[in-house]
């Protein structure tokens, strides 16, 4: 099944709801965020909401406005991602601090993290529902930032001896927990029991670190006409990727070395030092390594939907769990 296809119809609610949100609000604060969404953006996460509330039963216009939520909050992190790894594209177009500069870029998207929280506390919901709903998006914001956080102290102390398990604590921070909370999100908006919103959420985490470890592969292998970031970014960015983590533990004394001067050097014009990283990964077949796990992670993914009955939409969960792992954007 062509999941976008099949949710393309919910995919434009989203996109209408969240610039419904943002049209009401101060053009001098607000007003690049229209632009900023229309330059892409694959919205899998209010998908999974969407998908998931329906798959138990739910009516999608019931998540519609709590998903967009979420997915503006998702744009707010990206914002301030690009700054703190001084990337300079994003969605194959210049980043919002490129466009108008850092200190516009950080409070337009301080402004839109509030923006988030006002419209989550106005929903209206059962207060049951409110407070339910309000303390899990509380819960999958923290752990993003945090996931974020732990990154960056990674290069603050100039940390190279990053364990897998370590690796692994980050991502199902960074960007598995906001999968994870719109899985949630749509299970429990959509009426199911306690076993199944747990499985769902499962579910989410299991996608949204294999959709990391998997964009980590696609920095290498990519192209910018498809990835529209920079190929090797995450090398002069000093990102300690699965690879690199793969590769630190096998590569030689010297080798070693290498990577870890290539991370620290900061520099995205060293192309001969980017090319002669990936040949070291590539020499441990660090990048079969880190896509043989995201592909054990969507078994898991898989086998967590055994709990939701054979629908349309459960077919469309099974295809995005593929297409996390076989994209090539």
């Amino acid at each position: 099944m062509d999941f976008y296809t099949y949710t393309k119809p919910y995919v434009e609610r989203i996109e209408y709801k969240m610039n419904e949100i943002l049209s009401k609000e101060p053009k001098d604060v607000y007003g690049m965020f229209p632009e900023f969404l229309k330059a892409g953006g694959k919205r899998v996460r209010p998908t999974l909401a969407i998908l998931c509330c329906k798959a138990v039963g739910g009516e999608a216009e019931e998540v519609i406005e709590p998903a967009s939520l979420v997915e503006l909050f998702h744009n707010f992190t990206l914002i301030h991602d690009d700054i703190e790894d001084d990337s300079k594209f994003r969605r194959g177009k210049p980043a919002l601090h490129i466009s108008y500069g850092i200190q516009i870029a950080l409070n337009s998207g301080d402004a839109l993290y509030t923006l988030i929280w006002n419209k989550l506390l106005q929903l209206k919901l059962p207060q049951e529902k409110l407070l339910y709903i309000n303390r899990i998006c509380a819960s999958g914001f923290k752990a993003v930032v945090e996931g974020q956080g732990m990154e960056l102290a990674w290069y603050k102390n100039e940390r190279f001896d990053i364990s897998e398990e370590e690796y692994i604590q980050m991502i199902n921070g960074k960007t598995a927990a906001l999968m994870s909370l719109c899985c949630e999100l749509g299970a429990y908006i959509g009426g199911a029991d306690k076993i199944t919103i747990q499985k769902l959420r499962n579910f989410g985490q299991y996608i949204g670190a294999a959709f990391q470890i998997h964009d980590d592969v696609l920095n290498i292998t990519g192209t910018f006409e498809k990835y529209q970031k920079e190929i090797g970014g995450d090398i002069s960015e000093g990102k300690r990727t699965l690879m690199i983590v793969h590769a630190m533990k096998h590569a030689s004394l010297e080798e070693r070395e290498y990577i870890i001067k290539a991370l620290n050097s900061h520099s995205k014009k060293e192309e001969e030092t980017i090319k002669k990283v990936i040949a070291i990964l590539k020499k441990y077949r660090s990048l079969e390594y880190a896509s043989g796990t995201a592909n054990e992670l969507i078994k898991k993914a898989k086998a967590e939907l055994e709990c939701i009955n054979d629908s349309k939409d459960k077919k469309a969960l099974l295809s995005i769990c593929d297409f996390v792992i076989r994209r090539d954007s």
